[in-house]
């Protein structure tokens, strides 16, 4: 039977497009919604600091799911905390954001628009990278959300550990504040799904599964930037190299005497014209992260 509340869990999120209305639904509970009054009163000053506290009322969306459960147990917040996380995870296998990294869990009483703040969780905020923050999740990336969504809850209510790792490491990488490391997690994300021994291996399952010449950075910004030329063929065997470096906790210069495959990670690269170049390691990092979410695409 229905509880006579309903339980609200919410986070919010930064240039997600909500074209029109105040409300998206998108299926199993879950909705886009514009900060309301509702919302914000979740926001708490003895658990903020003046600008998060501010910060989120900038959020230009905040993701939404509404359950009937008792608000008031432990147990039943903390599941559907994670449930919330999983809609979350499916909004950045589609195209990375950044989020506010504050979740909120209130209670409504039926009949009553105010909300009962009942809890406040506070994870690191997510970044996706440069290329990925050049755009907004607009209404074409909008559409493919209620089918990742489910996706992704089937995976994690399954019984394959591997797929769940995959998804738990997008999210850990997408936390960290660290480029290099986030791009060590992605990679262990992509060796989740093809259980490579070795960066031969590695190669041949990433251009197995998304194609040898796809490139790493996706079209995000066209026409306003090319789309960076690097492809999966390319950027395989570098891109084990820089986690094989920094799992062993190696110096990075050490890559560029390797015997067999020899690859420079402190070289200064381009991504396109127009942006400033960067170390080779760091460009590797930011397209793992891009690569693991396009991994996921297919495999999910």
């Amino acid at each position: 039977m229905d509880s006579g509340s309903i339980l609200w869990t919410f986070t919010g999120l930064r240039y997600v497009r909500i074209p029109n209305d105040d409300q998206i639904d998108l299926g199993e509970g879950f909705s886009l919604m514009r900060p309301s009054p509702a919302i914000l009163s979740a926001r708490d000053h003895r658990l903020m600091s003046e600008d998060e506290y501010d910060d989120a009322e900038r959020c230009g969306s905040y993701l939404v799911l509404k359950v009937h459960e008792d608000a008031d147990r432990d147990d039943i917040r903390a599941i559907h905390s994670g449930e919330l996380h999983n809609g979350l995870i499916a909004f950045q296998i589609i195209k990375p954001i950044q989020t506010s990294g504050w979740t909120f869990q209130s209670e409504q009483w039926r009949g009553n628009p105010g909300l009962s703040l009942k809890n406040t969780e506070r994870r690191p905020p997510m970044d996706p990278g440069q290329w990925a923050r050049m755009r907004e999740f607009d209404s074409e990336c909008l559409a493919q959300v209620p089918s990742m969504i489910s996706r992704v809850k089937k995976v994690m209510k399954g019984t394959n550990a591997e797929r769940k790792n995959t998804i738990i490491l997008l999210q850990l990488a997408l936390e960290h504040m660290h480029p290099l490391i986030a791009g060590l997690l992605n990679v262990m994300g992509m060796e989740a799904v093809f259980e490579s021994g070795d960066r031969y291996k590695f190669k041949s399952e990433l251009c197995g599964c998304l194609g040898a010449s796809t490139k790493a950075f996706p079209n995000w910004n066209w026409p306003t930037m090319p789309q960076p030329a690097y492809t999966v063929d390319e950027l395989a065997i570098p891109l084990y190299m820089l986690r094989s470096k920094l799992a062993h906790g190696a110096d990075l210069r050490k890559a560029s005497v390797d015997k067999s495959t020899p690859v420079d990670l402190v070289k200064k690269v381009e991504l396109i014209p127009d942006l400033e170049p960067r170390t080779h390691a760091f460009l590797l990092a930011e397209a793992a992260c891009y690569l693991h979410c396009q991994v996921l695409q297919k495999v999910l």
